[in-house]
């Protein structure tokens, strides 16, 4: 919904040019963070949920990490802008990208300190970062661009300060549990990097192969295919909340059960969350026509191809997020690595030849495909690996009809329980 209303704002506000020119300033720094977070976030998972590792170490070397990669990050970016006094960067004002890259101390330490909430099975908390990191950007483009009338600068300054409320709403969840300082041991350092890296990797490969895109959009096609195609993936992409939620409970999980336990629960979760992609994406892709004119205006009518191109991906990229998350509970992060390479690169190769020919469009099918691919190589793997089936990864069981059923019930006989009263 926060997403939705972010997404809304930024359209209604700033038209497509504007909406491209912001989306490229903000996945600048989520990049620069992928490159500079050294798979630290996927080791505080794993070494919280085995226990093997102190959380108050853990997490005095996140805050440390976080300052020093961060502040170092953000000042290579003013030393080059400074430097050759550009006023360029990334194909949009240099001014925006700095305003976007000062939160880089904060969001790397919103991931790492995500990572303990997330071994540490502490979802409640986990969520209510998860909840301030979308609805904050929504309040503070409300003020800044709404209210304040600002305009693509605004929304960005906007973006940084909503990323610093983040962070200090993840160091009050984390300081709940443990007692916070600034740690960098060597012997930590090299345990955490030794499981990180290769984690590490398959994150950014997997994190490039989803947003690297809009710059290449941006070079071929420019800021307003940007802002078309941001619109659309925003929309897309709410089908895709489900298996980030499912994954974030199922890695601990995994990693702490018997292995058995961890096949059994593995399979489970993946064909709930793939029926309820399938029926999310069904939905959308009927409505996007109408919801985009209706919330966005008559400016993004085009994006709903990039709804339509880029659903049969998100559905596999769902059930992909679950098998990812199999194998970080299992440790076989070097499988990820691989299918998340080939995705890399099917994404690479097919937005170049795709994108200057269609635009966005192009971008949408790439995605689509290289989602696929992905997937299907982590499937692989995991078949061959377990006692895991295809089939009982993708095919709902009655049993689950039963089960979601059974939950819906509930869910409204507790609504209609509140309403009575």
């Amino acid at each position: 919904m926060f997403s939705l209303g972010t997404n809304v704002i930024l359209a209604r506000s700033l038209g497509p040019e504007g909406r491209g020119v912001y989306a490229v300033a903000v996945v600048t720094p989520a990049i620069i963070a992928l490159l500079a977070q050294l798979g630290i976030q996927n080791a505080n998972v794993y070494y919280t949920s085995k226990k093997l590792i102190a959380l108050d170490e853990l997490a005095g070397h996140a805050v440390a990490l976080a300052l020093v990669l961060g502040t170092l990050c953000f000042a290579v970016i003013l030393g080059y802008v400074e430097v050759t006094h550009s006023r360029r960067f990334l194909g949009i004002g240099s001014e925006y990208v700095l305003v976007a890259c000062a939160a880089l101390p904060f969001y790397l330490l919103t991931i790492f300190f995500q990572g303990i909430l997330q071994g540490a099975e502490r979802f409640v908390q986990f969520n209510v970062v998860l909840l301030t990191q979308y609805a904050a950007p929504s309040f503070g483009l409300f003020v800044g661009v709404v209210v304040l009338r600002g305009q693509t600068l605004g929304a960005v300054a906007a973006w940084t300060a909503s990323a610093v409320v983040t962070s200090l709403v993840s160091v009050t969840c984390v300081a709940a549990l443990t007692r916070l300082s600034l740690r960098l041991r060597t012997s930590t350092l090299r345990t955490l990097l030794r499981f990180g890296l290769v984690g590490y990797l398959g994150t950014l490969t997997s994190f490039v192969n989803y947003r690297f895109d809009v710059f290449i959009v941006n070079f071929f096609a420019g800021a307003r295919q940007v802002g078309l195609y941001a619109v659309g993936t925003g929309l897309a992409e709410i089908v895709w909340y489900l298996a980030s939620a499912a994954g974030t409970v199922l890695a601990p999980r995994v990693a702490s059960s018997a292995r058995e336990e961890a096949d059994h629960v593995s399979e489970a979760v993946s064909r709930v969350v793939a029926l309820l992609a399938l029926v999310a994406a069904a939905a959308i892709a009927v409505l996007a026509p109408f919801v985009i004119v209706w919330f966005f205006g008559e400016d993004f009518a085009e994006s709903k191809w990039a709804v339509w191109l880029l659903l049969p991906g998100i559905v596999t990229f769902s059930v992909g997020r679950i098998l990812s998350m199999y194998l970080l509970g299992r440790g076989r992060l070097p499988v990820d690595l691989v299918a998340s390479f080939i995705g890399l690169v099917l994404t690479l190769v097919l937005d170049l030849l795709l994108i200057p020919r269609f635009g966005f469009r192009g971008a949408a099918v790439a995605s689509s495909i290289a989602y696929t691919a992905a997937m299907l190589v982590d499937m692989r793997w995991v078949v061959r690996n377990s006692n895991i089936t295809a089939r009982g990864l993708l095919v709902a069981r009655p049993s689950d009809l039963a089960m979601l059923w059974t939950r819906f019930r509930q869910i409204a006989g507790s609504g209609l329980g509140v309403l009575r009263r």
